[in-house]
């Protein structure tokens, strides 16, 4: 066997676990996460986001006069939103080449260019934050599902030191990509890591 093959096997069996042990850790939870359906559920995850910016005082009532807090990338994101029974209440997003939130603020290039999704604005309703640790989770789990079904094998985003902690939790290695700076209101490193797969080997020369 080739090293190249051998490299891809070992991908694959990794991915394959990963895949496992996060779909173990869903169904285990107590919440259900699904991606946004239609226009209505998104303006949802929006909603999430724009509460949390006001609770933690990032804005003011009159900055959101919607209640809403969304950008430019939102239009082409898959907003996915974790549900306690039928009450929102946390959500995240992946937004896909060729622009990416992470390269932007921070003037970077994440290799490989074009083949990466970005990972970001995960937050957690103020009436769940005693559990935040096992709905961040949950939320961590499904994103990376997304990521995987859409084809990427490597992901970025800009983090919090929780947030870097809860990925290398489910056994991603974490590269940090530059000094810690403010986004989103927090202090949060740029960071890439890759999710093991046969997919990050299929191109490969």
């Amino acid at each position: 066997m080739t090293r190249q093959a051998a490299r891809g096997t070992l991908g694959w069996v990794e991915g394959a676990a990963l895949d496992g042990l996060v779909t173990r850790l869903l169904a285990m939870s107590p919440f259900d996460y699904r991606v946004a359906a239609d226009d209505s559920e998104r303006a949802l995850a929006y909603r999430l986001r724009g509460r949390t910016v006001l609770d933690r005082g990032w804005a003011r009532p009159e900055d959101l006069p919607d209640g809403q807090e969304h950008d430019e990338y939102d239009s082409s994101a898959v907003q996915v939103i974790g549900w306690d029974g039928d009450r929102p209440m946390c959500t995240g997003r992946l937004v896909f080449p060729p622009v990416l939130p992470t390269e932007r603020a921070c003037g970077i290039v994440v290799e490989p260019r074009g083949r990466v999704v970005d990972v970001g604005r995960m937050c957690v309703a103020r009436s769940h934050q005693s559990r935040q640790h096992a709905a961040f989770l949950g939320l961590m789990c499904h994103l990376y599902l997304q990521t995987r079904a859409h084809g990427y094998a490597v992901a970025c985003g800009m983090m919090s030191a929780p947030a870097c902690a809860l990925v290398r939790y489910l056994g991603l290695e974490l590269e940090i990509l530059g000094p810690e700076r403010r986004y989103w209101n927090e202090a949060r490193y740029p960071v890439r890591f890759e999710l093991l797969t046969d997919l990050a080997t299929m191109s490969a020369p």
